[in-house]
């Protein structure tokens, strides 16, 4: 069974985790930080989860009949509503088990149902790596990677370049015998991954999303959100968003894909382009909008403010943080998080809009993902990967040297991939 299929039923129940030593809420201290490997001690003791209240999660991920089977993270945001909600627990400590030295910068990795971990890379690779964090391919393309891969049931990874080209890539045979790198596909020192389609389109940052049908949303530079067949052998249709700073869409269980843009507005489409409704926010708006349960969408805007609006683009409630929001929201239980360039994580209800806890960090947060537990964890421009508690308290943090700048991706292994603009970290046992 696809893990994401069956999140629905395996996260039916809202859990707490009680208390751990921690720094948390809105201290201007900055948290203890743990620089990782074998012997980093734990900031608390893990205690079994206590079970508050049972919070209905609706339909977590909508048709993922269009992503790789048994992936354990086929995507940035999980799946295609971009919840972050994540059906594998991850990791108890604060263990960093590698990091190899490869600028992914914004780029958030993808887990395969082989467990080979795919990201793009400043440099303009798109990297295949072992669990091990090995080297095992790489594509070369014409610019930066600022795109995150997904993951596709032909077990293909899409992904957007900045040369303008959408890439459907196979890992193809890769290094088996973990010897030296040899010159590969388009001058990269990597063994060539084989790549299977090119499509031009126009500049990418935006990450692709797929729908239950296969079909590919990815959004263009040149102000588009585009439609491709899920061979990638023809555009099925393209609308104009006005967008250029590389909203990803997201789709949402009844098919609408939802994608916001640098002209303000957050639109609905519907799966043959129609436009279902738009609604304006009060500035550009730079992450994903994150479907939750109820059908309710979840955006952040530039002008520092959560915008909550129901299935039809009603505005059920706006928050206000104290600074640009560039990131996707998490959702699970009754709770949206949301990193803000006001250097918190906030966690607002998503019945009230209201705040029910917020984390300082020391820099801009970036977009959460959620585990089973309610384990939040969240990387900040600061350098630093944080986990906390349901209730806002410090689990854990893990100093990566350098800033964090994408969502983390969680493995079937309790191992969390981080990516940063200097390296790629795997995080767990």
């Amino acid at each position: 069974m696809r893990p994401f299929a069956r999140a629905s039923a395996f996260l039916c129940a809202s859990f707490g985790l009680a208390a751990f030593f921690a720094c948390g809420g809105d201290d201007d201290e900055p948290p203890p930080l743990l620089e990782g490997g074998s012997d980093a001690p734990l900031l608390g003791d893990v205690v079994p989860p206590e079970i508050d209240a049972e919070v209905p999660l609706g339909d977590v991920c909508g048709d993922v009949g269009g992503l790789e089977e048994d992936a354990p993270w086929p995507m940035r945001g999980a799946c295609p509503t971009r919840s972050g909600v994540s059906p594998n627990a991850g990791p108890r400590n604060a263990t960093i088990k590698w990091s190899v030295p490869i600028p992914a910068g914004e780029s958030s990795p993808a887990i395969a149902a082989d467990r080979l971990i795919w990201v793009g890379t400043k440099e303009g690779d798109v990297l295949v790596l072992f669990p091990s964090g090995a080297v095992y391919a790489a594509h070369r393309t014409g610019g930066p990677v600022r795109s995150s891969p997904v993951r596709s049931a032909t077990g293909l990874s899409i992904v957007g370049g900045s040369d303008g080209n959408l890439y459907g890539v196979d890992r193809g045979p890769g290094r088996v015998d973990g010897g030296a790198d040899d010159a590969g596909d388009g001058g990269s020192i990597h063994p060539p991954a084989r790549l299977v389609f090119q499509r031009a389109l126009a500049p990418i940052s935006s990450s692709p999303a797929i729908a239950g049908d296969g079909t590919i949303y990815v959004g263009t530079a040149d102000g588009k959100l585009v439609a491709v067949s899920a061979d990638g052998s023809a555009t099925k249709w393209s609308v104009v968003t006005n967008d250029t700073l590389g909203s990803s869409p997201a789709v949402a269980p009844d098919g609408t894909i939802y994608v916001g843009s640098s002209d303000r507005k957050l639109y609905a489409f519907a799966a043959d382009g129609a436009t279902k409704w738009s609604y304006e926010t009060g500035g550009a708006i730079l992450g994903s909008p994150a479907v939750g349960g109820d059908g309710s969408v979840y955006v952040g805007s530039s002008d520092g403010k959560l915008y909550a609006l129901n299935a039809a683009g009603k505005l059920r409630w706006t928050y206000a943080t104290g600074g640009p929001i560039t990131g996707t929201p998490a959702v699970r239980a009754g709770v949206a998080y949301v990193g803000s360039d006001d250097k918190q994580l906030h966690a607002v209800s998503t019945t009230t809009g209201e705040a029910t806890w917020t984390y300082a960090t020391l820099g801009a947060v970036a977009s959460p993902i959620i585990a089973p537990d309610l384990t939040i964890y969240a990387g900040s421009l600061d350098g630093r990967l944080y986990a906390l508690t349901p209730t806002g308290l410090l689990f854990f943090a893990v100093n990566a040297k350098a800033p964090i700048r994408a969502a983390p991706a969680i493995g079937d292994d309790l191992t969390l991939y981080i990516t940063t603009d200097a390296s790629i970290l795997a995080i767990g046992p």
